[in-house]
């Protein structure tokens, strides 16, 4: 006896395997199928030509996941696109006032200091963009909205470090303007490592999407 509901798990499962991993995608795919199924019987016609007749219009795994596919990438590509600007837009913003005020920032600071502030300054434009080679060897989360809550989870530490650095660590310390300066450029490199971090996430979704598409 044909089982309408065991019928349809499967065939999600094949839409899966072909590379379609979004819930909303195929939770929208599925209810396609359903509400066509549903007129069908409705008709008259019975469960098992009614779900035969649904897939053939709606169309085979392989074949919705290249069309998804492509309906994504223009999006994608757009996003990563304004990703970047924004990395480079943050980098910029971070360097403007050490680039206007060359040599004041290192006037005060001994030559030691001077190494540790630019070590720490280099640190934090390499990790912006860390996210690029970090795509390549983090774990892939196809799930949207999974991977946006783990990068969201992983900001959180970081957040929580500056509030500690800024309102509990730095004002107990007796540092001179110099150590204050530099103490400050390496307690901000954490939260461009995170950034990394969190843009190499994505990194590894569309690395993963473009290699199926």
């Amino acid at each position: 006896m044909f089982d309408l509901e065991k019928a349809i798990t499967d065939w999600r499962q094949q839409i899966a395997a072909s590379g379609i991993r979004s819930v909303q995608v195929l939770n929208e795919l599925e209810g396609h199928l359903r509400d066509d199924i549903g007129r069908q019987v409705q008709m008259g016609v019975s469960a098992q030509p009614a779900f035969e007749c649904s897939i053939r219009r709606i169309g085979e795994s392989e074949a919705l996941a290249v069309e998804f596919q492509k309906a994504a990438a223009p999006k994608e590509i757009q996003e990563r696109k304004v990703k970047l600007l924004c990395i480079v837009l943050v980098g910029f913003l971070y360097l403007l006032p050490f680039i206007l005020s060359i040599p004041k920032p290192w006037s005060g600071l001994d030559e030691i200091q001077q190494w540790l502030g630019l070590c720490a300054i280099a640190l934090t434009i390499l990790a912006m963009f860390s996210g690029l080679v970090l795509g390549r060897f983090l774990p892939i989360i196809s799930d949207k909205r999974i991977r946006t809550r783990v990068q969201f989870a992983s900001f959180l530490p970081v957040f929580v470090w500056l509030l500690a650095f800024a309102f509990a660590i730095l004002p107990r310390l007796d540092l001179s303007v110099g150590q204050m300066t530099v103490a400050t450029l390496w307690a901000i490199s954490p939260l461009a490592i995170f950034g990394g971090l969190i843009f190499g996430l994505d990194e590894a979704a569309r690395r993963t999407t473009s290699t199926t598409a």
